[in-house]
Formats: structure tokens, sequence, C-alpha cells
């Protein structure tokens, strides 16, 4: 290799340097450097003295084949493509290991949205999930929830619960801001509780903290006192902060007509920035913009804005036109309605409501013995509803507290569908099998102009169930009057189940109700048999609220009015101790009775459906508890990427 080396340079030294006149044939030259070593080292002393470079310029590489062999040739053409190739690998290596493309700030995002704005307030956001998505993104809250709704830190840095589980002592940080850059205090905090506590300001938070007090302990520190323990009493202090400041001067009867609830201010991530009216004066678009000044991890998206429209067919229109980048919530029935669904991503959140047929045992004898309800638990295939009813985007439950719950208890008896088992509880129960003929039919005809009001009730009943074999008891038809909301998912819902229950031959008759006012002419009057209708559970598995005794009633959220002094026990202890042994262990057996009596059959859970242009990047949620976290992550979400070289 030495010997190569040297012939090079000596080769390059005497093109460049003309004083050697070397005559002698290539064959020659080599022979003259091959005599000795101390004959090289003087030809290189000597052309190293000469030579302005000891490498060869750009010029004189034209001559290397003239002064190489093949075999060397290729040798170096070998090693040079090595060279290459080993850079090329390398500069790849390095590029994918080195370079991180990142989100950076910039694009805008719009999102779609069925309704009207009307109060962006935590006072009264509740009451729609739309003011509810704003109040999200615009105010901060003593806690939020992460992109798994788990409760984190938001205003406060930390707290602490006392031994009895009746004083939460809170922390909050010194380094927020309102969207005016005025500093968010306790004193906001203080105000804000208080407020809603007014009965006055009617909000509908207020029933929420019954019992509850706040103090200030100092310019960082609120204290709770509560009456009693609540083993979930954090979960509800997820909700805005107002500035006292701004909110002091309104007096609580012009609350809820206040220019602040469109035009708020906050501390949020967002803050208002405009909003777009029609000639008629409605509300058409409402634009937020990234907060610069917020004291958490800021947004990359510029600004969010909420376009709205009269019903959902437009808004999947406007999706379509890409007139929107998202869509804050699309049924499972109307997917096939979006086309280019490839540009597009459905999330299906876990979302923590269930759907279930809830019975009133009031309403007939038929409905008191547990062994009807059962009956007709087992004639229903869940798994059929989930799948045409739902499209699969839902999940078959058992019981009233959901399967991702710490309180779940999957060793519950569970009504797996089985017509054979349905039937022999009815034929067990005394319910009989007739059959009902059309010559039945026509003498019931004759029989209605009977003076006997027996004779005259019976064939009223025949003609109600019509041809075919029905139960029957005591000369008394099993009739079960099927209530839902009037909309696609319960319409279909109720289809199928009366279809199930026909089949066990019990007669089904459904009655479909607008979703106005399904609360006011048949929940709190309890006008049904048998309802189809949805509950959020919440973030705790506290189940008091819907299945405590004492919520029964119009005022009451205990639909099935179902009443057992054993559960009463078992819900009461659960959710004053904070040990969450303790309480998986009365849930646990909460749901073992609930199971047994069959108050409701549950149906399923189903998934929130939420659907986002793919340009949207970084959008991480998998579980909410209400619809307006899944803006949890938006810090996280972005359009704009760049580079950067990491080591």
């Amino acid at each position: 290799m030495n010997s190569l080396r040297d012939k090079i340079i000596q080769f390059f030294s005497r093109v460049k340097n003309s004083i050697f006149h070397f005559s002698a044939s290539v064959k020659e030259s080599k022979n003259i450097f091959r005599p000795g070593q101390a004959q090289a080292e003087l030809d290189k002393k000597l052309v190293f003295s000469l030579a302005k470079s000891r490498w060869p310029s750009f010029k004189q590489l034209k001559y290397v084949k003239k002064y190489l062999n093949p075999t060397e040739q290729l040798a170096i053409g070998v090693c040079l493509a090595i060279i290459l190739f080993s850079s090329i690998f390398l500069a790849a290596r390095f590029y994918k290991t080195h370079l991180q493309v990142i989100p950076v700030a910039g694009g805008d995002y719009i999102e779609g949205a069925v309704g009207s704005i009307k109060y962006i307030n935590p006072l009264y956001a509740s009451f729609s999930d739309l003011d509810s998505d704003l109040t999200e993104l615009v105010y901060s809250s003593l806690f939020k929830r992460n992109a798994n709704a788990e409760l984190v830190n938001d205003l406060a840095i930390g707290y602490e619960i006392s031994s009895d589980g009746k004083v939460y002592t809170i922390k909050i940080r010194s380094d927020a801001v309102w969207h005016n850059m005025s500093p968010v205090t306790v004193d906001d905090i203080v105000f804000t509780f208080e407020t809603i506590k007014n009965i006055k300001y009617k909000s509908p938070l207020r029933s929420a903290f019954t019992g509850v007090e706040i103090s200030k302990v100092d310019d960082k520190t609120i204290q709770f006192n509560l009456a009693e323990p609540y083993a979930a009493f954090l979960d509800l202090l997820n909700f805005g902060i107002l500035p006292q400041e701004l909110w002091q001067q309104i007096e609580p009867a012009s609350a809820s007509l206040a220019e602040l609830n469109l035009k708020p201010i906050g501390s949020g991530k967002y803050k208002f920035k405009s909003l777009v009216k029609d000639k008629s004066g409605n509300l058409r678009t409402y634009i937020l913009t990234r907060n610069e000044n917020y004291y958490g991890e800021k947004a990359h998206i510029n600004t969010i804005s909420f376009k709205l429209f009269g019903n959902l067919e437009e808004t999947i229109s406007a999706l379509n036109n890409n007139l929107i980048d998202g869509l804050s919530y699309l049924p499972e029935q109307d997917k096939s309605q979006v086309v280019a669904q490839d540009s597009l991503n459905f999330y299906n959140l876990n979302l923590p409501k269930l759907s279930a047929v809830f019975f009133n045992s009031k309403s007939g004898l038929a409905l008191m013995d547990k062994r009807v309800r059962q009956a007709l638990a087992y004639a229903i295939d869940k798994n059929e509803i989930v799948n045409k009813v739902m499209a699969g985007n839902a999940r078959v439950i058992d019981g009233p507290i959901l399967p991702n719950s710490f309180a779940y208890n999957n060793q519950i008896k569970k009504y797996d569908y089985s017509t054979a088992t349905s039937s022999n509880l009815l034929t067990g129960a005394g319910w009989k099998i007739v059959e009902l003929t059309e010559a039945d039919l026509v003498q019931a005809e004759k029989d209605l102009t009977d003076k006997d009001e027996a004779i005259k009730k019976q064939a009223e009943a025949k003609i109600r169930m019509g041809a075919g074999k029905w139960r029957v008891k005591d000369n008394n038809y099993l009739v079960i009057k099927l209530t839902t909301v009037d909309n696609q998912e319960y319409g279909q819902a109720a289809e199928l189940i009366a279809k199930f229950w026909n089949d066990v031959n019990v007669k089904t008759e459904i009655n479909l109700v607008p979703a106005n006012q399904i609360q006011v002419d048949v929940i709190k009057s309890r006008a049904f048999d048998a309802l189809i209708y949805g509950e959020i559970t919440g973030a705790d598995p506290d189940p008091y609220a819907l299945w405590h005794s004492s919520q029964i009633g119009q005022s009451g959220l205990n639909i099935a009015d179902y009443a057992n002094k054993e559960v009463d026990k078992l819900l009461e202890d659960g959710r004053l101790t904070l040990d969450i042994k303790a309480r998986q262990e009365k849930y646990k057996k909460f749901q073992e009775i609930i199971a047994e009596d069959e108050p409701a059959i549950f149906l399923y859970s189903p998934n929130y459906t939420y659907v986002q242009s793919k340009k949207i990047k970084g959008f991480n949620v998998k579980s909410i508890i209400s619809p307006s976290d899944r803006f949890d992550d938006i810090a996280r979400w972005y359009i704009n990427t760049g580079k950067k070289i990491i080591w």
C-alpha cells in the first residue's frame, strides 16, 4: 500500500513539475522507484520540496488511468463506492435519529356544531354542550382532566384532606393571569364558589355543593368544609373560575343577560377574539385565539372557530365541502353520509354513559314480579342491538357501573340472550300462552256491544292484542308499552326490543316521544311501563343520585323508583369513605343486588365519535367524562411543523 501511495505522489509531482522531463515509458518509471526504500524516500523528499501541495489538483486526476493498472483502478473505485455508500447511510441515519419534526405555532381549526351559543359562563354552561365546550377553552378551574379522563391539577398545585374527610385544603398557583392581564387570586375562587351557591344566580351547580362552605386561609390557600365526607368531592371542583373584579359589578338578577356571557374574560388556553352574526342577528361563527400569557403549556393552533348550523345534515354537508375541519359529534348512524373518510380521523372516545330499559313496576302487576323483569332481560340480544343500531360503536353492559370503573363487578349475574330461559321464567310466573285466531277477533268485535262490562272489557283486550300467541294470566294479557325518545338510535333500539319480546309472546307497543317533551310528559310523571333512556354516570362510580330511594319522585333521578333498604345503606356508606377498597366492596354488593332485582335492563355504553381532519395532529384523548373533555389535550394539537437537530 505504501508503494502505491509513493507511485501516485511521484506521478503527479512529475506532471506538475516539468523539471524532470521523464521520457521513459510508464513501465520504466515504475521500475525506477522499485529499487529500494532509500531511493523512494529521496524521491519523496524531492517531490515534496518542489510541490506546492501534497495533494493532486482536480485537473491532475484525469491522468490517473494512465498511471494505474486496471486492478489498482478497480480497488480505488470499490473504495470510493464504499465511502460514498457509507456517507449516504450515515447521513440518512443522522437525519432519522437527530433531525426531529416538531409542532410549531400556527394554523387555524374550524369545528362545526349544531345549536346556539348563549352562556360561556361556568355558572350556566352545563345547560348546553356547546356552551360547555367554549367554557372549557376559555376558563381555568381548580382541577381539570387529562387525556385519560384522570383528575389533575390546574389552578391548584396541591391539596390535603383531613383525616375525617370533611376538610379540603388547597394551594393555588401564583402565576395565572386573566385575559386582561390582571392576576388570578384566591379571592376570585372564593367569589366564584359563593356565586354558585347564591340562589339568586340560579346556577344548576348549586345543588352539588349543599352543605359545603369555603374560606380563604391566606393569599395562596383556600379551604372547603363539608358537612359530611364525600369521596367524590374533588371531581366537583372542575368548574371554571370567574374574575371577581368584573362579575361583582353585575347584579345577580342580570347575570344571565350580561355581555360577559358572550365576550368572556377567563384565564384559560384560549380567549375571545370575535363573533359573526347573520343578517337576522343569529350567531353563526365564534372565534377564539391562543392565549399567549397562559401559565401552563401553551397551545400551538392560532385560532379555534366554531361554525354553527341548524341541524346535523347541514354540518355534515359543510364537512364534506371542506368548510370545516371537524365535527363535534357524529352519531354512528350518520357516518355513511360523510364522504372522503380517508381524509378524516374518527375518534371513538369512551364516555361514562349508559343506555338502559327502565321498568316502572307501579304501572302494573306484571312488572312488580322480578321473574317477569328477568325474563324480559333474557329475551333481548344486546349484541344484535349494538351491531345493528350502533354499528358496533358501543360496549355491551350488564349493570349500572361501567367496566372501566375501579368499582366494576364482573361477577354479577348476567342476562345472556336465551329465549328458552325467558319463556321458562314467564311460564313459572304464571303467564301461559294462549292463541287468538281471526275467529276470536271476529267474536270480540261482536262482544263490544255486549252489555256485560266484563265481556266488553275482555273483547277490547283481545282486539288490542290482535291475532297471535300471547301471554295471559288471570284473564289479563301481558302488554308492555315501550316508550323512548323519538330519534334514530332509540327508535331502532325500540323496534328490535319489541321484536325480541314479541318472540317470547309478550305484546309490545312502541311509544316515541319528542326529545323536548320526554322529561315533563314521561319521566317526571313516570308515565311509562318500560323506558329506553340514557344516563351519564360521571367520573366517580357513586350511583347515589340514580338508585337511592331518596331520589324517587318527580325531582329525583331514580327513574325506576327503585327502593331497597340494603342498597340505600351501601350507597350511603360508599360515598362517605375515602378508602377505595372499602368503596369497591360496597359497590360490588350493590351491583349484585341490582342484577338480581333487575329494575332496569342495562343495554350498552355508547362511544362518543369525534371527527377531525387529518391535518390536525396531536389529538390523544381516549376517555371523556363530558363532551367538552375532548379539548383536554388541545395544547398538544398542531397543524404546522418544523425541524430541529437533537443530539
